[in-house]
């Protein structure tokens, strides 16, 4: 499926008119602005393999009209978020003071870092930590060691499917098997590498599996030659609001070594950072960062 399609596929729920039932936070109708929510459907088109967006590339990626998508380019470039040439729109540096708001809240650097850190002082590996978001998990504080890790490139912002990734199995695995389930029925399970796990029923013996353990590996299911291994983060009550995790390549670390040498660090920075989070009061790190339903 091409990259707009799957881009105007998942962003139409925002767009269509919805039972305030179907909302998330039971608001009713006609307090939910669809203008609003288109404007941030087009902020999220922009990406590392779209860093510039034509009128019409624009309107095809949101399901917009190219009216309406030129009304929200120009309307983007007049605040500051966008710069415009000719048909060719991209952002600005602007953009980040959006994200910067959330991070900002809860002291996120103060907080998470030096967990974060003393894992990639250990290990020489990434270390990222990351919350559920719709149907990705979002990095929100990452240390790196300065080593290729993997092609994908990742930082503070970036958004990987959560079925697919360490992190996102430890944040559904957090969650009640009514959360998967319907979670399971808004994104199927889809391959990303071709020993990616598919099959529903085997899925769920994995969640089972993280939730028994209390981490998570994902060995090759997101990037060819990637293991990546997770531990949740937690607030007073033991809930899971958020995952850490550490990534290497193949050739660097075996399974084996995951759980062996890398476990360990990556348990003791979750309980520094679960307590450094639950002492400030900031563990409503999820609902914080959600600017809307499941996407």
């Amino acid at each position: 499926m091409a990259r707009s399609t799957k881009v105007a596929a998942a962003t139409s729920a925002a767009r269509k008119p919805k039972a305030a039932s179907e909302f998330r936070t039971g608001i009713k109708r006609a307090d939910f602005v669809s203008a609003f929510a288109r404007g941030l459907d087009l902020i999220r088109a922009f990406d590392a393999d779209h860093p510039r967006l034509s009128i019409a590339t624009a309107a095809d990626a949101t399901g917009m009209n190219r009216a309406a998508a030129r009304r929200f380019l120009l309307t983007l470039a007049e605040l500051g978020y966008a710069r415009g040439e000719g048909e060719m729109f991209e952002l600005t540096p602007k953009v980040l003071e959006l994200g910067h708001s959330y991070l900002s809240t809860w002291r996120v650097t103060d907080l998470v870092r030096p967990g974060l850190q003393s894992v990639v002082d250990a290990l020489r590996e990434n270390c990222s930590m990351g919350v559920l978001d719709g149907q990705d998990v979002v990095y929100i504080a990452r240390a790196e060691a300065r080593r290729i890790v993997q092609s994908a490139i990742i930082s503070v912002g970036s958004r990987i499917p959560a079925t697919v990734s360490s992190m996102g199995r430890m944040l559904l695995a957090g969650r009640g098997e009514a959360f998967v389930e319907d979670f399971l029925k808004r994104y199927p399970l889809r391959a990303s590498t071709n020993v990616t796990v598919t099959d529903r029923g085997a899925y769920l013996d994995i969640l089972a599996r993280v939730r028994e353990q209390g981490w998570c590996l994902v060995d090759g299911e997101f990037e060819e030659g990637l293991r990546s291994l997770a531990v949740p983060i937690t607030d007073a009550d033991g809930s899971v609001i958020a995952a850490i995790n550490v990534g290497a390549p193949t050739s660097r670390a075996t399974a084996q070594d995951m759980v062996e040498q890398f476990l360990p660090h990556l348990q003791e920075a979750s309980r520094s950072i679960s307590q450094a989070l639950q002492l400030a009061g900031r563990s409503n790190i999820e609902g914080s960062l959600s600017l809307g339903g499941p996407r």
